[in-house]
């Protein structure tokens, strides 16, 4: 059979969903090629290249977890290109998020292609049938011009997928197993990208589905943590309430993490308590801006009261909340910024998170703006506000009750103070 090599570049990466994509790309194709993981994040640019081409491929793909990676895989192409083993004859292909924001940059680096968007379909027809410029669901330079075809047709239902080569993949370092149950998200934020590459369409596997992989990671993998990569796992209420019944009528892993919007929480009164019965002890939740007039213009106007009625909650019932929110968000001043980091402290998540914003590629709020990457300016303010979050006296209180309360919120709080004493040293 024909070799296909697929590589997580190197790069610096907190969390690694480029290997896990990759084992779900694997499977889609493992029955036409042979397919080889390289997780190269960590790895010295030079041994990656060599590691690369002593496997001979035949195809070789990169993958590129948004336009922040673009940089290390246009440094990793430009190396494998004049590597002196470099076989003129291999496909370099480069896909994902940031592939799909910005192809051109990867083309010029020597990418002879790039896959657009979701990449299950499209390498398949590449294995099966070869490239052809224009073809769906790719962008290539042809008489050095940018030559893009439609968009590919989307994996439905996602029940089609095969379960991810996890042989193929490395373990996780930090003992985190990923679990993908849906793709997309049915509301069109202005500062978000999911629907840019997925299209404004929820995608989902059955409950039944969703349990089988849940009880393979803790029974074949001895998965004790569990991370549902969803970007919106509750876009359907009835479907999360069905996943947990199956899930408690076994074995669970003793935490369960997932993302969630506050709208979805609060609809449905029954949910949480679901949730919670079935270990799913940890929500990330994407607040972005508690002012109501910067939230209206982002697309998410949710009112501070429901966060903290969700927050509330969610402590109620042992389980522990985490909430983001965007630094520097077109329209923001310092007073908004400063009023956001007080209602952040008032609603009472157990754990925020400040991130400066990046103005994605055909994101709404990016404007005509060309510069992927975020402002200095909004990186210091992030630090800043994390820093003050974590120092307020009610949050410090309210973890250190947690820390002594026992149970899988007391393990997340002592994880969070021993940051907040490492940082502070």
């Amino acid at each position: 059979m024909k070799r296909l090599l697929l590589i997580k570049p190197p790069e610096s990466s907190d969390f690694n969903f480029g290997a896990f994509s990759l084992g779900v790309l694997a499977a889609a194709v493992q029955d036409l090629v042979e397919v080889r993981i390289l997780d190269a994040t960590r790895m010295p640019l030079e041994e990656a290249t060599d590691i690369a081409w002593r496997a001979r491929p035949d195809w070789l793909g990169i993958t590129t977890m948004g336009v922040t990676s673009v940089f290390a895989v246009s440094t990793l192409l430009r190396q494998l290109c004049k590597h002196p083993h470099a076989n003129r004859k291999t496909l370099l292909m480069a896909g994902g998020h940031g592939a799909t924001g910005l192809p051109q940059p990867l083309l010029e680096a020597g990418a002879d292609l790039v896959v657009l968007g979701e990449g299950e379909i499209t390498l398949r027809r590449i294995l099966s049938t070869g490239f052809v410029p224009g073809m769906e669901g790719t962008a290539c330079l042809l008489d050095g011009r940018l030559c893009t075809g439609p968009a590919a047709p989307l994996v439905a239902p996602l029940d089609a997928l095969l379960p991810p080569a996890r042989h193929l993949m490395p373990p996780p370092e930090d003992d985190v197993h990923l679990l993908e149950t849906s793709r997309g998200c049915p509301h069109a934020c202005e500062f978000c990208e999911t629907t840019r590459f997925f299209g404004r369409r929820w995608r989902y596997k059955s409950p039944e589905r969703v349990v089988e992989e849940a009880r393979h990671l803790l029974e074949e993998q001895g998965a004790w943590i569990i991370h549902i990569c969803d970007d919106n796992f509750t876009a359907s209420r009835r479907r999360v309430r069905s996943i947990c019944e199956l899930l408690s009528d076994g074995p669970l892993p003793p935490l369960i993490m997932v993302s969630a919007r506050a709208d979805d929480l609060a609809a449905d009164q029954n949910l949480l308590p679901a949730m919670a019965s079935a270990n799913m002890l940890r929500i990330a939740i994407g607040v972005e801006t508690l002012d109501p007039h910067l939230a209206a213009a982002a697309g998410k106007p949710i009112a501070a009261e429901t966060y903290r009625s969700v927050f509330d909650r969610m402590r109620e019932l042992g389980m522990f909340s985490v909430a983001s929110f965007i630094v520097g968000l077109p329209g923001e001043d310092a007073s908004m910024r400063q009023r956001n980091l007080s209602l952040a402290v008032e609603t009472a998540p157990d754990c925020a998170r400040f991130v400066p914003f990046i103005p994605m590629p055909g994101v709404p709020m990016a404007g005509d703006q060309r510069q992927w990457a975020p402002d200095p300016e909004h990186v210091r303010e992030a630090y800043r506000l994390n820093r003050e979050f974590l120092n307020a006296a009610s949050v410090h209180k309210r973890l250190k009750i947690a820390a002594a309360a026992g149970g899988v919120r007391s393990i997340l709080a002592r994880g969070v103070l021993e940051r907040e004493k490492q940082t502070s040293r």
